[in-house]
């Protein structure tokens, strides 16, 4: 079994504990960031360590941890350019399913935690020069990263393998010269999590 795969798996095993009050949302935020440090399976099988074992079907759930767009809805291409400034997007909003995103000398963040993404899937080119990107994914999605780095960092955070075939893919290509490219999977803010917790126990 890959360790991307597990990881994912680790990631739901963790939401489910916390859907069952094992874990409060900060012990929740600590071992996920655990989870993506983790460079074994023995690593990610010690983050379970001190929690009580749950039921089958409870720890396969699938967690809504992102939306999937209408294909009427979704524009098909956006462009981010940060020059020297700053460009953020987070909260609601509909991803495109291509993004050409530029960072000189300035920082770009794009939050997809509570966004709705294309079923199809999204490509997002990133580059960056002396500048920053940083792309926020939910757990949950397929997540392909593939970049180069000059004097600077192409970093690849996520889970990488979704649980389900269906779930839509994220496929960020670029560069980064004596800058940062930073792709990674973070839980949703406290309220997300609620919610989400609040369905997958009534369900």
């Amino acid at each position: 079994m890959s360790l991307e795969l597990e990881r994912e798996r680790a990631v739901q095993a963790l939401c489910a504990h916390f859907a069952q009050d094992h874990l409060t949302t900060q012990e929740l935020e600590l071992r996920f960031e655990e989870v993506y440090r983790a460079s074994s399976l023995e690593e990610l099988h010690r983050l379970m360590t001190g929690l009580p074992a749950l039921a089958p079907t409870t720890a396969t759930t699938p967690l809504p941890t992102y939306s999937v767009s209408p294909a009427t809805r979704a524009p098909a291409e956006k462009r981010f350019l940060a020059l020297m400034g700053e460009v953020n997007r987070q909260g609601r909003w509909s991803v495109p399913a291509y993004m050409k995103v530029s960072a000189i000398m300035g920082t770009v963040r794009l939050d997809l935690r509570e966004a709705e993404v294309p079923a199809a899937g999204v490509d997002i080119d990133a580059n960056t020069v002396m500048g920053e990107v940083r792309i926020l994914l939910p757990p949950g999605l397929h997540a392909e990263v593939d970049g180069m780095a000059f004097m600077g960092e192409f970093s690849d955070r996520t889970a990488g393998t979704a649980t389900t075939l269906d779930a839509p893919r994220v496929r960020v290509r670029g560069s980064a010269i004596m800058g940062t490219v930073r792709v990674e999977t973070r839980l949703p803010k406290e309220g997300a999590l609620q919610a989400w917790k609040r369905r997958l126990l009534s369900g």
